[in-house]
């Protein structure tokens, strides 16, 4: 009888500690998770250390804010911005973030023409007055998703999303340029082949250094002036202290975006939460720069003019030369399917804004 319940006793035991080792906790259901919730932790950590194509302004800005915000709601991604071409050349950024060479990067899509024809518009496109015109045009129009879709083909990137921000860009200049006629034989710096193109066009030489040599090129007279980013970006990069003339009217191109990419295996290596913030980190950075922005580019102006640098105002006549000038040379780029896409929504756009005849 003993035997027999000890037996029964060790059954019992036995059944129990079976049970115990089953039991699994409940399923989170991601639902009913509020938005107050830390992210959860755990998981392969990423370091993305990216830099835009400018060391000063608004774009390297946009890097720090999406940083900020990154480093704060991420859970297993953090950001570490870099000065331009100090890991790789700002002209190799893209192919080394599709090697896997470095994780990420903000481009200039004009960087990228030579093996994307519509790389050469679409960052400064003309027509363009403000950064609502761009954003319609890139997400209402799908301009953008002509881009995009290219891009994510041709290399081994996931788009992230778009930095906008206002350019209202003017030829910074160590000699006068009154009009189109005074730009015969100006050796100007610009990156952008489209605006390159339209200033040889109407009699310019130009340059395209790096970013980062733009200063001492003009200090030394490399270079007559240069075509970098807005007022603001001029003078934090204090080409003011180099130049004696800017450009008030027209501007050159009034807005840019730069394309954020990461390597498309690291993104993959990414939770879903992670990568959705990287995505409103893009639209946390882009609320910021435009709310702000405007207002510093005419704080800029105001400083650069108290300080005795010289504005200049073309005529109306030689603001739409240079206009009609930029248009023309991007829609004359190329004839490939792609481009030519591109340009009719482009066409269409400003037709239906009123910026172009039919």
């Amino acid at each position: 009888m003993k035997k027999i319940l000890a037996l029964i006793l060790a059954l019992t035991m036995v059944f129990a500690l079976t049970a115990c080792g089953q039991t699994e906790a409940p399923a989170a259901n991601p639902g009913t998770e509020s938005a107050g919730t830390a992210p959860t932790t755990g998981g392969k950590k990423i370091v993305l250390t990216p830099a835009s194509w400018q060391e000063n302004g608004f774009w390297a800005k946009h890097i720090e804010i999406f940083a900020e915000y990154v480093n704060e709601h991420a859970a297993n991604v953090s950001v570490n911005p870099v000065t331009p071409g100090s890991i790789v050349p700002t002209g190799e950024a893209l192919q080394s973030v599709s090697d896997g060479v470095v994780p990420a990067m903000a481009i200039a899509s004009a960087y990228a023409a030579g093996t994307i024809d519509v790389g050469y518009v679409f960052c400064t496109p003309p027509v363009v007055q403000n950064i609502q015109d761009m954003r319609e045009l890139n997400e209402v129009y799908g301009a953008g998703k002509v881009w995009e879709d290219l891009l994510q083909s041709k290399y081994n990137v996931h788009v992230v999303g778009e930095m906008y921000g206002p350019a209202d860009v003017p030829i910074v200049s160590t000699v006068s340029i009154k009009g189109v006629s005074d730009l015969k034989g100006v050796t100007i710096r610009v990156g952008a082949g489209s605006i390159a193109d339209s200033l040889v066009a109407l009699g310019a030489a130009t340059d395209n250094a790096a970013a980062t040599e733009v200063y001492t090129m003009l200090s030394t007279k490399a270079i007559d002036a240069a075509i970098m980013g807005s007022p603001s970006d001029d003078l934090a990069s204090s080409y003011n202290e180099v130049t004696s003339y800017w450009i008030r009217y027209p501007y050159v191109n009034t807005t840019h975006c730069t394309t954020f990419i990461v390597n498309n295996d690291t993104w993959n290596e990414m939770t879903a939460e992670d990568q959705q913030v990287l995505i409103d980190a893009i639209e946390y950075s882009n609320k910021k720069i435009e709310e702000d922005g405007y207002a510093t580019i005419q704080a800029a102006w105001d400083a650069v003019e108290a300080q005795g640098i010289e504005l200049i105002r073309w005529s109306e006549e030689d603001a739409r030369t240079w206009a009609q000038t930029f248009y023309d040379t991007c829609a004359a780029y190329s004839s490939s399917p792609e481009y030519t896409e591109y340009i009719n929504i482009l066409h269409q756009w400003a037709v239906d804004r009123g910026y172009l005849a039919e």
